[in-house]
């Protein structure tokens, strides 16, 4: 049985690969990935050149930043494209520490009254050299075009710029963003891992958005075959003078693990990719001096389950179901350690709920599930099917198989629908084509992402067939609210009303990832974030 597997799953992700230091850190998950001191040595002087291998399990669909929030989509146009601004990397800044630093924006000003975003344009952001815009200068009309096909697609984007009344270009190197209201997720917004800026030729219709890339970024897209490598190279005009070092990055597709791991063993790959826990547990038996760090992970594995469907419709139903699953054991025994999650995950610190609040309104109550079951109708369970992609790994799997095996501990038959990561989340579960799934969401980065992107009537990410209300009043104020103490309050509420009211989707785990990584890697200092923002920064003293 899956519960008593003594197996130690570790999901280890591209994403999540840090700094490493010798040896296995001793940083505790409540560090949320924070450096040690060892990581933060001095790596010496920085080698230009060279090419880092990476290998992922997957390529994504396609490559239009607005019609996809995939991870693997965005993690390759990280190095194509720029943001207004960024968030900070480096190896004094945490894992998920969301510090807004300039990006194409050398700098911007926030009138008094919380209306006015005013960002000055760098002079020497150039696009790349590639047709049709062939290394010109990025100027504000290529933001206004950005903005405009965000809100007239609509993009997943258009929620986040739902307050803009209207944008000025005093000149070409302004951009003057005026809002209805104050609204206090908005430079958070502009950082976002899916606020990419286009070219305003691409919103003309001049670039194909879906199968090439073409920005500003420290590297260019040379080739995208899909299935088998994405190539990149050097951007020789990027505008941090001296970046990037190396000459080029390649990320090949390679589903299977054994060969991933064979590479990594072989210095042939430079990452992994995903691992499964008996392939993480052989890497560090044949290499005991394996570096790697500890860091909670930056989202949460979720339980959705379609509110469109009965008995889904029904709030004790989704209750029983959240009280049949035993969610610290899930975690325990299939990643390894972590913590049962909330509506906000616990990696955004203050905003989330305390792991004792999140542990008391959560609980594992099998014989409570069976009497809401019956008060809701279903005394003798219902059948039903759940959904989940392979395309995040096998423990993902398996939490879904754990899944099952609890709630046929209170009458619920449920079938297990594995399906392709591409039709999972292009299909399935934005279609609302499911009865009830398990998965990853996205990394977000900004309390309204958690809560008025999944959980709002009209949220761009509400793929669960919500509506209450209630609670569409309650997360359209917390949006207005500029002071940060009483902003977080609103936050919490709006948590607790959910946990007690929506319960859809359940926030079932946030695990520990222990993610390994080449010595040679040196500035290798990820980001709680899509788009390998720290690539800019990372040179190889590989012998």
């Amino acid at each position: 049985m899956l519960k008593q597997s003594k197996w130690l799953i570790f999901l280890v992700m591209l994403t999540l690969v840090l700094t490493a230091c010798s040896g296995k850190t001793d940083a505790p998950a409540a560090d949320n990935g924070k450096k040690t001191d060892t990581e933060s040595k001095d790596d010496g002087a920085p080698k230009p050149g060279g090419v880092v291998q990476i290998l992922n399990p997957a390529d994504p669909d396609m490559l239009d930043p607005h019609k996809t929030s995939s991870i693997y989509t965005h993690n390759i146009l990280g190095l194509v494209y720029s943001k207004l601004v960024t968030y900070e990397t480096g190896p004094d800044v945490e894992y998920s520490e969301y510090n807004i630093v300039p990006d194409l924006a050398k700098e911007w000003k926030i009138s008094d009254d919380g209306k006015v975003y005013t960002f000055y344009l760098r002079e020497n952001a150039k696009w790349h050299n590639v047709a049709p815009v062939n290394g010109r200068n990025v100027d504000a009309g290529d933001v206004v075009a950005t903005f405009e096909r965000i809100k007239t697609l609509p993009g997943h984007q258009a929620y986040m710029l739902d307050q803009i009344d209207k944008v000025e270009t005093p000149d070409d190197l302004t951009v003057e963003i005026h809002l209805k209201a104050p609204f206090a997720p908005f430079l958070s917004y502009m950082a976002n891992h899916f606020m990419w800026i286009l070219p305003k030729e691409a919103v003309e219709g001049k670039i194909d958005l879906e199968n090439t890339a073409v920005g500003t970024g420290p590297f260019v897209l040379d080739k995208w075959e899909r299935n088998v490598e994405t190539v990149f190279t050097k951007h020789e005009d990027y505008f941090l003078e001296g970046l990037p070092y190396l000459d080029g990055v390649n990320f090949k597709v390679v589903p299977d693990e054994d060969t991933r791991l064979a590479a990594f063993r072989t210095q042939r790959a430079d990452t992994t990719g995903l691992l499964s826990p008996q392939q993480f547990g052989n890497l560090i038996k044949s290499d005991p001096n394996l570096q790697y760090t500890e860091t909670l992970f930056p989202t949460q594995n979720q339980v959705y389950m379609n509110a469109t469907r009965k008995p889904f419709d029904n709030v004790k139903v989704r209750k029983a179901i959240s009280l049949a699953i035993d969610k610290q054991n899930a975690v325990d025994q299939i990643f390894g350690g972590g913590e049962i999650s909330g509506p906000v995950n616990p990696s955004l610190g203050k905003w989330a709920l305390t792991k004792e609040e999140r542990e008391s309104m959560q609980p594992y109550d099998v014989e409570e599930a069976k009497k809401l079951l019956a008060e809701a109708g279903y005394p003798d369970g219902f059948d039903t099917k759940v959904m989940v992609t392979d395309g995040y790994g096998e423990a993902t799997v398996r939490m879904a198989q754990w899944i099952v095996e609890d709630l046929r501990s209170i009458g619920i038959n449920a079938e297990l629908e594995v399906v392709e990561y591409a039709t999972y989340f292009t299909q399935k579960w934005p279609k609302l084509d499911y009865d009830i799934g398990v998965g990853f969401q996205s990394y977000l980065q900004e309390p309204d992402e958690w809560l008025y992107g999944q959980l709002h009537s009209k949220g761009a990410k509400n793929w669960y067939g919500i509506n209450d209300p209630e609670l569409d009043k309650m997360l359209e104020e917390q949006r207005t609210i500029l002071d940060e103490a009483e902003r977080i309050k609103k936050v919490r509420d709006i948590q607790i009303y959910a946990l007690e009211n929506v319960v859809n989707p359940i926030p079932i785990t946030t695990h520990i990832t222990r993610s390994p990584v080449q010595a040679y890697l040196k500035n290798w200092h990820t980001h709680a974030s899509y788009g390998n923002i720290h690539m800019k920064d990372v040179w190889l003293d590989k012998k």
